[in-house]
């Protein structure tokens, strides 16, 4: 396997890294600048980096470097099915994040799946499946983002499911579960970044209301996100020939602190491209520990 590409990907202008909290709202796109996702709307524009080739990390993991590729064949068989997603592959992947963290107690309410230039978002507040574009932030999102801050609180996203957060609790993780649903993922793979190679002067925390469908369950509610700016420090790998046999877990989120423990991540075009576009679909598992 190549052992490293160079990828493009949209990171924040370093100027920007490091000021006021940032608001999006996709609701009202006439009077937003356009975005391409859970990030500042202004960006550096592609900025290229060495991505490297994860199977050759020999010193990854989710408790080490933010991300872990699990081998977890899914007993879906059509994953357009929203009601069969949500009854057999959030189990699934909630077992998963037991493993991985030790949970007592998991929470999955969405998925999204993505296609070039759309996504379907999938559960939320209403259990139905919903299409948007890039519009919405649906697609491939090629600029650079963390998923939570350290000011994420879970009792609004859980309130909305009837749920409230379980007492007797000493850890909280947040986990991202991206699998491929076409054969290969090569054509526009997933990269991520070392999250010990990630430092706070890299940051923008971005609060982004809108995205997605209606259903989604943070669409009206706001999610705190963090955009990152391109820096010499950072470690960037992917894992070539991932199939839909094979799971990407990425931590999001860590009571410990988020920055040097979960993971930025973005989409890029791989610069050798095979196989179909890239189908995906990803949800996130919160742990209570």
């Amino acid at each position: 396997m190549t052992n490293t590409v160079a990828a493009k990907m949209n990171f924040l202008p370093a100027a920007l890294a490091g000021g006021p909290v940032y608001h999006t709202d996709f609701r009202t796109p006439a009077e937003e600048p356009e975005s391409a996702g859970s990030e500042a709307s202004e960006d550096a524009g592609p900025t290229e980096v060495a991505v490297m080739n994860a199977h050759e990390h020999v010193d990854a993991g989710l408790h080490v470097s933010g991300f872990e590729l699990v081998h977890s064949p899914s007993a879906v068989t059509d994953f357009y099915d929203c009601e069969l997603v949500m009854d057999t592959y959030y189990s699934e992947c909630k077992a998963i994040a037991q493993k991985l963290t030790g949970a007592h107690t998991t929470f999955t309410f969405d998925h999204i799946i993505r296609e070039p230039g759309q996504q379907y978002s999938g559960g939320g507040i209403d259990g139905s499946m919903r299409k948007t574009g890039v519009e919405r932030g649906g697609g491939y999102i090629g600029s650079v983002h963390m998923d939570y801050t350290d000011n994420t609180t879970w009792d609004k996203y859980l309130a909305l499911h009837g749920e409230r957060v379980p007492e007797d609790v000493n850890h909280v993780y947040a986990l991202n579960f991206w699998r491929p649903l076409s054969p290969s993922v090569d054509d526009n793979p997933l990269a991520v970044c070392d999250a010990r190679s990630v430092q706070v002067s890299d940051l923008l925390e971005t609060v982004v209301y809108g995205y997605g469908a209606e259903n989604y369950s943070w669409h009206d509610i706001g999610i705190e996100t963090f955009s990152v700016s391109a820096a010499e420090h950072q470690r960037w790998y992917y894992y070539p020939g991932m199939t839909p046999d094979d799971v990407l877990v990425i931590k999001s989120f860590d009571t410990d602190g988020v920055i040097g423990t979960t993971c930025p991540h973005a989409s890029f075009a791989h610069p050798n491209p095979k196989g179909e576009p890239r189908r995906s679909i990803e949800l996130r598992v919160l742990c209570f520990c």
